[in-house]
């Protein structure tokens, strides 16, 4: 389903109704931000709202789905059967985009907390946390980063998958670690750093 024609046939039944986005949305119980996004062509409504919006706008749900107002009575099965396969597609999208977020949310969450909590062992000494950090926990970053890249391309690329940027990636945290460790051992042999000479 195209989202651009989608969200120009909402406009013009919109219109036709001589309603705004603000009376739309009112009806629909959504903002009047989402209806624009939707009729700009941004985005899909929530497979909840597919069929209250219909109603509001006094279409068929086929009709939303299909983007245009269908004449005759008879719809053929199979056409029917796609526009609702469709909207199960859309529905399967959103849902693994809100997880996604969820687990983002909570991976940032756990991160916050560890470096808190290391923080506090540290009792909050700034340059203990800036040797550690730098030190250890970036390193240590790069190497398990460039591991996991690796294995995750190597996986990909067997399953046919496009791997290229994940490569790219890898060899990038690679490079990135070796720079590290020149710098760090070339500020400790001119006496400067923490490594000594």
């Amino acid at each position: 389903m195209d989202a651009h024609k989608f969200g120009a046939f909402v406009a013009k039944c919109r219109k036709d109704k001589n309603m705004t986005q603000a009376d739309l949305a009112a009806k629909i119980q959504v903002t009047d931000k989402a209806v624009s996004r939707w009729e700009r062509g941004i985005g899909f409504p929530d497979i909840n709202t597919i069929e209250p919006l219909a109603s509001a706008l006094e279409i068929s749900v086929l009709e939303l789905m299909k983007s245009e107002r269908i004449t005759v009575n008879e719809v053929a099965r199979e056409e029917a059967a796609d526009f609702v396969a469709d909207t199960l597609s859309i529905a399967i999208q959103q849902r693994k985009q809100e997880r996604k977020k969820a687990y983002s949310i909570l991976g940032i969450t756990a991160a916050i907390v560890i470096f808190v909590l290391i923080l506090d062992r540290m009792q909050w000494q700034i340059d203990t946390l800036i040797f550690e950090g730098v030190g250890v926990v970036f390193p240590l970053f790069c190497v398990f980063g460039f591991l996991a890249l690796m294995m995750n391309g190597i996986w990909r690329k067997a399953k046919g998958k496009p791997c290229g940027q994940t490569f790219s990636l890898a060899i990038a945290l690679l490079l990135l670690l070796i720079i590290f460790l020149g710098l760090f051992f070339l500020i400790g042999a001119l006496g400067i750093g923490p490594v000594p000479k």
